[in-house]
């Protein structure tokens, strides 16, 4: 088991690509913490994993919160940022700048704060694993905030893999996913937009979340992976911009 004895971090463990990643890597026997807002989707989760898990509900995009949290932990030895939050769709020009500042400190904030008070407490040839997204990737109408919100990931995980070696830092960028996160949709719209992302895709059909826990695990335990974005979408980046989109 690679991660046999491991101390595993995962932000935005209770639900969706977070979840199916720590249920992944304690499988390959890591010692998990789960931390997110929610602590009954947190309880939840823990029940889903075959193994004891520690839950911490902390709310990452408060800077204080975060490093008291760290703070509390102490060492260990990976560090998985899956959190999420609510995105900013939409044409540029119809963007509300309130939603985009909001998706900044549902993800950005949460995803920066756990890393700057997480990596004191890490160990020194661990890891950080940065959950990215496929719009930062491709010009995509209607995702300028997406990809504004990603791209800042992307590029700042870039740099930290330089700054903070031999901590490996590595960004997961993936495509379309099936998760919860879509369950609010009404069915019928739900069913089209899934649609419309398979077509969209080289694979002919949208991603699972356990496909991008895969990608996590290898991010993880593959100790020559740093500065890396990895995608995995399907191979939409490839597909040219048009009314799929």
């Amino acid at each position: 088991m690679p991660l046999a004895g491991q101390r595993v971090v995962v932000a935005g463990g209770s639900s969706g690509i977070g979840l199916a990643s720590a249920q992944c890597l304690a499988a390959a026997g890591a010692e998990l913490v789960l931390v997110a807002r929610s602590a009954e989707r947190l309880a939840r989760a823990a029940q889903s994993i075959d193994h004891e898990v520690m839950v911490r509900s902390c709310d990452l995009a408060d800077a204080v919160a975060a490093k008291a949290l760290f703070d509390d932990l102490g060492a260990f030895d990976h560090l998985v940022i899956a959190a999420g939050g609510s995105p900013a769709w939409g044409a540029f020009l119809d963007l509300d700048p309130e939603r985009l500042n909001e998706a900044f400190r549902a993800k950005f904030w949460v995803q920066f704060h756990a890393a700057r008070y997480g990596v004191p407490h890490l160990r020194a040839d661990g890891s950080i694993t940065f959950l990215g997204g496929g719009a930062s990737r491709a010009a995509l109408p209607g995702t300028a905030g997406l990809a504004a919100v990603n791209g800042a990931i992307t590029a700042m995980a870039r740099t930290m893999a330089r700054e903070l070696a031999p901590i490996r830092v590595n960004v997961l960028s993936p495509g379309f996913v099936d998760t919860p996160a879509y369950l609010a949709m009404p069915a019928d719209a739900r069913a089209a937009l899934y649609q419309r992302m398979a077509r969209a895709a080289l694979t002919g059909r949208v991603g699972r979340a356990e496909e991008l826990a895969q990608a996590v695990l290898f991010l993880v335990t593959n100790n020559f992976t740093t500065g890396a974005v990895l995608d995995v979408d399907g191979g939409r980046r490839l597909v040219s911009v048009d009314d799929h989109t």
